[in-house]
């Protein structure tokens, strides 16, 4: 449960030298009014049943009923054994939508024996849960710290039960697809798992459970029966306050991204909250229910009720527009949550109250938490929905009476004494200062008007004592000490009463507040009936350093006067320091942070550092390798170590795109054909679109249309990519030549996928088709590879196609007679050679072709790029050797073709004497067909070191292996089992010389 963040208590209600501050003013809109139907609650959440009956939970474990009229049933529905320390305890509270004829009640709440949160099912006959009946449908995972549980629960339409999970003070758990924390969770009435829950296929055991996740702290669910929608809100850290609407599969930001996007890099599968507030208008959001009906105005109709709990607040919000409507209410002490009856439209909120900036059970527990009704009567007369209380003071003291009205402004007030007006006494809160013994027993009421009429309160009684307050003295801890988390310390005070001397230890109360800025949580205790003791101080806590404890010490004397003081105690601070890539940013302790970073810490404290697994920034992705520390994870927790540390994260920088979205043409099309021209174009920045049953462009129509996006898409890694196509109804999908998916089908929404490998940095062409026939429609367009997470394929890897200046690569082959390297007139070209243009960078064939009668070749409509020829003499006859400028096996260097450039290359062979033509003879292979093995033989005329080299049917090198060859019989066995079936090319060559000869594989 988290009934605070680490930066709030801005309300105060203090009860301190017979001074009482009520912060509940209620201010509503006129022809409100509101009423309170119960109090002494310790509340956390409740539902309604169909009786009109409010069951609230409270944070000790009981269940609690509440009638129509106010009154609590005296037995407890059930009071569960519970770990409530802090922000642990029950948390959560649902009925079954038919509970008439399925009477169960299912609670969520921390176990007493094991740091874990539990969902269970209890069966309830009459008003009370039967002894054992208790069902286990859900055991969460191990809680890391006291804070961040989560909690809210309810049925869906689809009579599911959704269960809200914190993140546990471990932000990382958010987004681990291994943890149930930080997560909506999705399970049946009996505790199964859906299997059309969004992770079931990819998850295993409980965690198929996980619906959506990213989230921090939902601590309220609600479910909009009448849309069929599903709303959390999720309590910020430092920045905003979300209400989310809940989609299944959807990753919520948390603690990569808090509040809308803006400039923040999303993860995969994000959804931005429909409504975020920071923290200038308010710290930690609370409360949510949908109202529909017509007992409120027209103007809330299907409005959206949320709380802030420590600006007191409670907000009407558009659920369609994700804007304000109007404050509903401010003044509200502490609230919690929110709910409307289906019978009458009433609206009921629970106000945990307290004392706030220093109960002495705080989230731990509270006394005074109150449930309220709101109705709308239409009426602005006076209605007065708290009534002032009677006071014990001493004499001497000021004492303060205070009451809330509701109606139409302005109020006037006049407080009466026994029935007698008080002079000047015309505010909502009076003062009676300096009270003497004849004040005893007075009793006062306010008369409060308004141009449409009176109301008086109730009485309240002033009780006067001559009894004196206690003096407490705390004599531990020394406030010159310095703490580290982890350290023991102790507290030793004790107490005089002018009365009664010095007080036993049963008059003592201690209580120890944990300080942040302006802030305060509770840190330990309450310890009762001691004089000394020791607590210590927790590892896991909030990491600012504007942090410190407070021991309190209360003394209260027999009369019942009591009386409070205290003692500060710092921390012992030390320095730290993140380096790594310079603007790359880490989570630190679920804020994001700008590298280098450079920070101070309390000793001994945990931090939690999330260096992210990939992050792109700037020009680069940087992928995670390590820290220099030798810790192998992008998690790392620590405690801060005495003096501090220096980390620093290595990262591998690989460049990525920086392209503008690819070009789609949007077609009105019966025939679903493509064909003709397009009714309008524009650049779409990535493929990911939901039209449902709209269309894409005014001019499109919603059914029957296509879509057509063709441009360049730009790979990152050299990986085998898997491209995924989300489609309602067909796509299909080309990059390069390959046709990696066709669904060119009628369908509901269906994801399907295909693979292709791709080499690092290149563009390669991506053309992608769409067709919708009718329905709804939607589509996007996603890969992953073995280094990047499932993603939507990011705007900066997609470009338009380029525009292309064709280019030209020719020449001629001739036969240098005479050994001159020049062409004379006389030496004829070379018929019949096969010339290959190679890509140099792939070392792939792009193209070939094969020379003229005159020995002419030309390879047009060139792009620009880094290529090399490659000349086969002896598909011309046998003798021919590459001549100058072509190395042994006929390849040119490389050279670069410019864009729109003609480039003549002109070389030859020369031809080798009849007497030389026989140097490698009787040349053969076996076994023919080629099989897990090959053997090559041949004849050499004279001792000469050959090269023996294999080439597929498209000219790429398999295999070559230089021999010392031996004048006779020569031989060399080389592997083939593993090349595919096809036709290869056998070549044993040297400068002068070569045979070559083709053999099938299998």
């Amino acid at each position: 449960m988290k009934l605070l963040p680490h930066y709030l208590y801005k309300l105060l209600f203090v009860v301190l030298s017979g001074t009482f501050t009520q912060l509940h003013a209620g201010n509503l809109p006129t022809g409100f009014i509101e009423e309170k139907m119960a109090s002494g609650l310790n509340p956390v959440a409740m539902t309604l049943d169909h009786h009109s009956r409010i069951w609230v939970a409270e944070k000790h474990g009981a269940v609690r009923i509440i009638d129509s009229t106010g009154s609590i049933l005296p037995d407890p529905v059930i009071q569960l054994a519970v770990d409530d320390y802090n922000e642990r305890g029950l948390e959560g509270i649902a009925l079954h939508p038919d509970f008439d004829n399925f009477p169960y009640l299912y609670l969520y709440y921390t176990r007493p024996d094991v740091a874990r949160n539990r969902v269970s099912r209890f069966t309830v006959i009459g008003d009370l849960a039967v002894p054992g009946s208790e069902i286990i449908l859900l055991e969460l995972d191990s809680l890391y710290g006291f804070i961040h549980n989560g909690g809210g629960m309810v049925f869906g339409n689809d009579g599911m039960l959704y269960v809200a999970t914190g993140e546990a003070a471990n932000p990382p758990l958010a987004q681990n697809m291994t943890s149930l924390h930080g997560k909506i969770l999705r399970i049946d009435p009996n505790g199964g798992i859906p299997q059309d829950n969004p992770f079931y296929a990819s998850l295993s055991g409980n965690y198929r459970a996980i619906y959506a996740y990213g989230f921090r702290n939902p601590f309220s669910l609600t479910y909009d029966k009448g849309q069929g929608r599903l709303f959390a809100t999720d309590v910020g850290s430092g920045e905003y306050e979300e209400i989310n609407e809940i989609f299944p599969g959807k990753n919520y930001g948390w603690p990569l991204v808090e509040g809308p996007i803006a400039a923040q890099n999303p993860p995969s599968n994000y959804q931005n909250p429909l409504f975020a507030y920071d923290h200038n208008a308010g710290c930690a959001i609370v409360g949510a229910a949908i109202f529909h009906g017509t007992a409120f105005p027209q103007r809330y109709e299907g409005a959206f009720f949320h709380g802030d709990y420590c600006d007191g607040y409670i907000n009407a919000i558009n659920p369609e527009t994700g804007t304000v409507i109007e404050t509903f209410a401010t003044g509200v002490n502490r609230p919690l949550a929110i709910l409307f009856d289906e019978n009458d439209g009433s609206m009921f909120y629970l106000s945990r109250a307290g004392i706030g900036g220093g109960s002495p059970n705080d989230n731990t527990g509270t006394q005074t938490g109150e449930l309220w009704r709101v109705r709308y009567t239409g009426s602005g007369a006076p209605f007065i929905s708290r009534q002032p209380e009677s006071i014990l003071v001493p004499v001497g003291e000021s004492a303060t009476f205070f009451v809330q009205a509701q109606g139409t402004s302005p109020f006037s007030y006049q407080w009466t004494r026994d029935n007698q007006p008080v002079p000047g006494a015309v505010a909502a809160q009076l003062v009676v200062s300096s009270v003497s013994l004849s004040d005893d027993g007075a009793s006062y009421r306010c008369v409060i008007t308004n141009a449409e009429g009176e109301e008086t309160s109730e009485p309240a009684i002033l009780s006067v004592t001559l009894n004196q307050r206690p003096e407490p003295t705390i004599l531990s801890p020394d406030p010159g000490i310095r703490f580290k988390a982890g350290d023991t310390l102790r507290y030793e005070g004790y107490a005089t009463d002018p009365e009664e001397g010095n007080l036993p230890a049963a008059a003592l109360n201690w209580r120890i507040d944990w300080h942040h800025n302006d802030h305060v949580h509770p840190g330990a205790g309450p310890f009762p009936g001691v004089t000394s003791g020791s607590w210590e101080v927790p590892r896991v806590n909030e990491t600012d350093v504007n942090v410190w404890y407070r021991v309190y010490l209360t003394a209260t004397d027999s009369q019942g006067l009591s009386k409070t003081t205290y003692k500060d105690i710092y921390p012992q601070l030390v320095p730290m320091e993140i380096n790594g890539p310079k603007g790359l940013v880490v989570n630190v302790d679920g804020r994001l942070r700008e590298l280098p970073y450079h920070f101070q810490s309390v000793e001994g404290i945990q931090r939690i550092i999330q260096a992210p697994e990939r992050k792109v920034a700037g020009d680069s992705i940087y992928t995670f390798l390590r820290w220099t520390n030798g810790h192998t994870q992008p998690e790392y927790t620590l405690f801060a170590p005495p003096g501090g540390t220096s980390l620093r994260i290595i990262y591998e920088a690989v460049p990525v795109g920086n392209g503008p979205g690819l070009p789609g043409a949007y077609y009105n099309d019966l025939e679903l054909d493509l064909d003709g021209d397009p009714v309008f174009e524009r650049i779409d920045s990535v493929i990911d679109f939901r039209w449902g049953n709209s269309s894409p462009h005014p001019s499109i129509t919603k059914d029957y249309f296509t879509v057509r996006w063709l441009g360049e898409i730009q790979s990152i890694y050299e990986d085998e990519y898997t491209f995924y196509i989300r489609s309602d109804d067909g796509a299909r999908l080309w990059i390069g030549d390959s046709l990696v998916i066709d669904n060119w089908v009628a369908q509901a929404p269906k994801e399907v996928s295909g693979n292709i490998y791709l080499r690092a940095g290149r563009k390669y062409p991506i053309r992608m088709e769409y067709m919708e026939i009718k329905g709804g429609s939607e589509v996007n367009l996603s890969w992953s590879s073995p280094r990047i997470e499932k993603e939507i394929v990011p705007q900066r890897q997609l470009y338009p196609p380029p525009i292309f200046y064709p280019s030209t690569v020719q020449g001629y082959v001739w036969l240098d007679e005479n050994g001159n390297y020049a062409r004379d007139l006389t030496e004829p070209g070379i018929e019949h050679v096969t010339v290959l243009l190679r890509v140099m960078e792939s070392d792939s064939v792009y193209r070939s072709t094969i020379s003229g009668a005159d020995g002419a070749y030309q390879f047009e409509f060139l792009p620009e790029g880094l290529f090399y020829l490659q000349f086969l003499g002896e598909s011309a006859g046998s003798g021919l050797v590459p001549g100058a400028g072509l190395d042994t096996g006929g390849n040119t260097p490389a050279f670069f073709l410019a864009a729109g450039e003609t480039l003549t290359l002109h070389t030859f062979f020369t031809k080798l004497p009849e007497q030389e033509a026989e140097i490698i003879s009787d040349l053969r292979l076996y076994p023919i067909p080629a099989g897990a093995n090959t053997t090559v033989q041949f004849r050499l005329s004279l001792d000469l070191p050959v090269s023996v080299a294999i080439y597929n049917r498209e000219g790429r090198e398999m295999f070559t292996q230089i021999l010392s060859g031996r004048k006779g019989q020569n031989q060399l066995t080389f592997p083939t089992g593993h090349y595919p079936s096809g036709i290869y090319h056998l070549r044993v060559f040297h400068p002068l010389v070569h045979k070559s000869q083709s053999f099938v594989k299998e």
